[in-house]
């Protein structure tokens, strides 16, 4: 979870029943419902009822860490289930944008979303529970990944942009707003991929505290 930094650092694992019923889960638990609904309906008009449920889903997404630290109910479980839905959530929104795009766009989506979302999220996750570092400190050495990570404004400008420019392709408007959307599109996967080439070299001995 975006908001839970601290909860590498617990050992809580497996967790707690309680855990289960902690707010920010709750609400990840809606954003998977919400995921679910919007893929509901398929076919010719059915694009704004995906991108209606999505943005539900995503809006969910923005208030889980708050809820989190407001409760005070971080937990290992809500980390690996905001990190999980955001996976799967941002590979169903690409695999429904390649349907509208040309065979070679599509690969190029295709592409971008194995190494963006599988390839460098997934070793960023698995190297944090090796070595116990919170995934946002892989790579800070970067000034991409620094100028991605280090700040909300940062942050936010790449993975809103990144979902939006999906969005906009799903609903098929016109390229000028592709293009609004495309050089958030392209920071957030730029830096995604150096953060990955960080990692590949990675002293996996040194430890955080």
């Amino acid at each position: 979870n975006k908001s839970q930094q601290n909860v590498m650092g617990s050992d809580s694992w497996p967790p707690k029943f309680k855990e289960f019923f902690y707010i920010p889960n709750i609400i990840d638990y809606l954003r998977v419902v919400a995921l679910v609904w919007a893929m509901r309906e398929s076919g010719e008009g059915s694009e704004w009822h995906f991108v209606t449920w999505y943005a539900i889903s995503y809006l969910l997404d923005m208030i889980d860490g708050e809820a989190a630290r407001y409760f005070d109910q971080c937990s290992k479980l809500g980390y690996y289930l905001d990190m999980v839905i955001d996976r799967i959530s941002t590979i169903v929104a690409s695999a429904k944008a390649m349907g509208y795009l040309s065979p070679f766009s599509a690969m190029a989506l295709l592409v971008t979303t194995v190494i963006v979302e599988i390839i460098a999220h997934g070793v960023v996750m698995y190297y944090g529970e090796v070595l116990g570092i919170h995934q946002k400190k892989m790579g800070f050495d970067y000034y991409l990944v620094n100028l991605y990570l280090g700040s909300k404004a940062g942050l936010g400008f790449g993975c809103v942009c990144y979902e939006a420019f999906l969005l906009s392709i799903i609903l098929q408007m016109p390229l000028w707003v592709n293009l609004l959307f495309f050089p958030g599109f392209a920071f957030r996967t730029a830096a995604c991929t150096v953060r990955l080439y960080a990692c590949m070299y990675l002293d996996t001995t040194i430890h955080s505290e």
